[in-house]
Formats: structure tokens, sequence, C-alpha cells
């Protein structure tokens, strides 16, 4: 497997719970951009954005299907499983993840995500 690829599919496993999502910082440059429909986001602001994911859905899985490598550019496709914490239903769904690396890490990317259930 390339690093590129090792990298992402590290990368999305941390956003699981909390814990995770904080330890995804090791896996970013310092100067980390996450392109959002409400702008460019920090670091910060991207994990303050999990943390509002977390009150929602209880329980998230992520797993990374197919990677495409392109130079510094990287994209994955991810399935996610959650419980809903409003009626504790199961959700699935699907999203794309895109990326820019910088010395082996994440300097930038874009995503979309939403349930499919």
């Amino acid at each position: 497997m390339r690093s590129e690829e090792t990298l992402v599919r590290s990368l999305v496993e941390c956003w699981h719970d909390a814990s995770g999502v904080a330890r995804a910082r090791e896996h970013v440059t310092s100067d980390y951009v996450h392109h959002t429909a409400m702008g460019d986001w920090s670091f910060d602001q991207w994990q303050a954005g999990m943390a509002w994911v977390d009150s929602v859905f209880a329980d998230r899985a992520y797993t990374v299907q197919h990677v495409l490598v392109d130079g510094d550019r990287v994209a994955a496709y991810v399935r996610w499983v959650a419980t809903r914490r409003s009626d504790g239903s199961r959700v699935e769904g699907a999203g794309a993840y895109h990326c820019r690396l910088e010395g082996g890490l994440v300097a930038e990317d874009w995503d979309v995500f939403a349930p499919m259930s």
C-alpha cells in the first residue's frame, strides 16, 4: 500500500470518536485548511464541527472503500455507520474525501458526506 493511501486511511480511522478526532492533528500540517461550503476552517474549527457530528451520531464507524492517488492529491470513497442519538436508529451513509498532501501530511481537504438511511 502506498504511503499516501496509508495516511488517508489512518486519518479517516481517527474520525470515530472525540479522542480519535484529537489524534487526527498528527496527520495534518500546522497550517491545515478544511474547505467547507461555509468557508475555510482551521483544524480547531474542523474539530469543533466533528464535536457537533458526535452530538448527533453515536458509535460512528468510517470505512475507506477506495483510494485514488494522483501525485500530491488523494481521493477516497468512504462508507459510514452510526446511531442517531435522538431516536437510537441506525444510520448508514457514504461520502467522498479529497485532500492535498504536503511533506507526508494533509495540508488541505474537502469532503461531502450524506446519510443514505
